[in-house]
């Protein structure tokens, strides 16, 4: 058994998801996805995290909530489930969620959360209300419809992308995305649905915004594709950087 105290440090980055209500069938009933840091972790075996912001809004975890916590610790990722037991704030005002660790911590290989990040062209266009529908209820797309509206995609993941984009996309709507990545020298074509997460106006740059959208319906083998261009990217990357 793995103890929070041997491998998780005070600074380190925290994700964690909401556990969706099964039976919802809107987006209330999907995962909502936070990034915050580690605060301390406590004599009792409880973790203080500071409160995540969503774009610039605090979000106050409530007591009883529970949530998926993956901890980005200096020997690899760790997953369990926990639950808020308790708020404060400390001396400088910080607001901090105090968590209690409900399963065992382990080890954990999020591969289809893996980032990197580039610069890669990508064409958008929104699903009105008709066309989303019927992509929630069957799968499919308006074949006619083309994405003409110019993106940028700043990082990628196998569960979705961030990007850049002067649309005015809302959140909790369905963007069609096209992009290409070159994977083993051959160029693939990806054509994917994503829903947006988060908008964030770009400092500085008043005509940009930057967008998180998560793939919605993707197959395990297109993921596996993006999956094996961010490593292959990477692995060559780091030669570069050793010379080779």
């Amino acid at each position: 058994m793995i103890d929070i105290e041997d491998v998780v440090r005070p600074g380190d980055r925290c994700d964690f998801e909401t556990i969706p209500d099964k039976f919802a069938k809107d987006i209330e009933g999907e995962k909502k996805y936070y990034i915050t840091k580690v605060y301390d972790v406590n004599d009792d075996g409880t973790v203080s995290l500071v409160m995540p912001l969503d774009k610039t809004k605090l979000v106050v975890l409530s007591e009883g909530e529970e949530y998926d916590l993956y901890f980005y610790a200096g020997k690899g990722i760790y997953a369990c489930r926990g639950r808020v037991v308790g708020r404060l704030k400390d001396d400088n005002n910080i607001p901090v969620a105090v968590v209690e660790t409900l399963t065992e911590l382990k080890k954990h290989q999020r591969r289809e959360y893996y980032r990197y990040t580039c610069v890669v062209g990508m064409t958008t266009r929104q699903l009105p209300d008709w066309e989303e529908k019927d992509f929630m209820e069957h799968n499919r797309l308006d074949v006619l419809a083309e994405c003409k509206e110019k993106s940028v995609i700043v990082d990628i993941s196998g569960g979705g992308v961030r990007f850049v984009s002067a649309e005015d996309y809302e959140p909790g709507k369905l963007v069609n995305c096209i992009f290409v990545l070159q994977t083993k020298g051959i160029n693939k074509t990806h054509n994917l649905v994503m829903r947006i997460l988060s908008v964030t106006p770009v400092p500085n740059n008043a005509g940009n915004k930057e967008y998180r959208g998560q793939f919605i319906y993707i197959e395990n083998g297109e993921r596996e594709e993006i999956i094996s261009f961010i490593f292959e990217e990477e692995r060559r990357i780091r030669a570069k950087m050793n010379g080779y």
